[in-house]
């Protein structure tokens, strides 16, 4: 799976909007425009498509975490240049305050 697919999917999930979606990279310290977001989330056969690098998806997961559980005191952690399918699922599962019996539970809803 593709970064991009990833911020798209928790986008549609979510339900955000490019203003919200701009605000969750502010929550981790960074800045993106709009016309960014639209690139990144545009299908892959798009002419304006642009990869998600694992650092902005890194920024992204971040600010996730900041916004939904609050951001820690102290400095922010730096992002990840390199992003494995664990460690986003880790940030996902960070940024939903989820325990290993709940994401059984996810799991098993899924049918997985």
């Amino acid at each position: 799976m593709l970064n991009n697919d990833v911020l798209r999917r928790t986008r549609y999930i979510f339900d955000f909007d490019d203003t919200r979606m701009i605000g969750v990279f502010a929550e981790a310290g960074e800045t993106v425009t709009r016309e960014q977001v639209s690139d990144w989330l545009k299908k892959d056969d798009d002419p304006a498509f642009q990869k998600c690098t694992d650092r902005t998806l890194a920024i992204f997961l971040n600010g996730l975490i900041n916004a939904l559980r609050g951001k820690k005191p102290g400095p922010q952690p730096e992002p990840e240049s390199r992003l494995t399918n664990n460690m986003i699922f880790m940030k996902l599962k960070i940024a939903l305050n989820l325990q290993a019996e709940d994401v059984l539970a996810v799991l098993e809803l899924a049918n997985f």
